[in-house]
């Protein structure tokens, strides 16, 4: 598995490149605000679910896909002094993108956390596992559309075909047509989720010190 999910690290690599605007990353040169609002955006995502799960859920795609925004949008924060321009519009940037779920008490509390964990936590896996979650994500639903259109098309060629025919027939044609179109897109869905996953669990140090960092963080949610 080390070999495999070693393979699947450096496509997603490369195609981080292509999917940064995505999933927001951050630096030194971009923009604070930005790279705030993305990463308290996430936190809002990841605490949602966390409420309704109990845990932070790695074979959650929608949760790889966060923790790998939230990652890459506070690697500006990394060395940076929390008196300078670039760390006041970061946590004014966190208020605003989770919807003031991080307050104006706790938004420095917050940044600080976030802070220690981009300075001392490599976090190139869970970005790269969201990198790959993106491109799979994007891909089946480009099939969902492909086969939106081919059900589209075998429907009214079956009803085209099936106008002496009885309407069970019809519906039975077109139930069939439907159950192959879910089990496609299930079947590419699931390919994605498996890779992502097998990524963020061969980093289980970085993953569970994003998770402990961040769980820290709920606790201060809307106070």
């Amino acid at each position: 598995m080390k070999k495999n999910s070693g393979i699947l690290v450096c496509l997603a690599m490369c195609l981080m490149t292509a999917s940064c605007g995505i999933l927001g990353v951050g630096s030194k040169n971009g923009s604070a605000s930005v790279s705030g609002q993305a990463s308290g955006a996430a936190l809002k995502s990841l605490y949602s679910q966390y409420q309704t799960d109990g845990q932070i859920d790695i074979t959650n795609l929608n949760n790889i896909i966060m923790l790998a925004q939230l990652s890459n949008g506070i690697q500006g924060l990394k060395d940076v002094d929390d008196k300078s321009e670039f760390y006041n519009q970061f946590a004014q940037g966190l208020i605003l993108g989770s919807d003031k779920l991080v307050t104006k008490s706790t938004a420095s509390t917050v940044t600080n956390t976030l802070q220690a964990l981009a300075n001392s936590t490599d976090l190139s896996s869970i970005a790269a596992a969201g990198v790959l979650a993106v491109a799979g994500a994007e891909e089946a639903g480009q099939q969902t559309a492909q086969s939106a259109q081919q059900t589209v098309q075998e429907t009214t060629q079956s009803a085209q075909q099936a106008v002496q025919e009885t309407t069970t027939q019809v519906q039975t044609a077109a139930q069939e047509t439907v159950q192959q179109t879910t089990a496609q897109v299930q079947s590419a869905a699931q390919s994605t989720i498996a890779e992502a996953v097998e990524i963020m669990e061969d980093a289980s140090d970085e993953v569970s010190s994003t998770i402990s960092s961040i769980t820290s963080i709920f606790g201060l949610l809307g106070k």
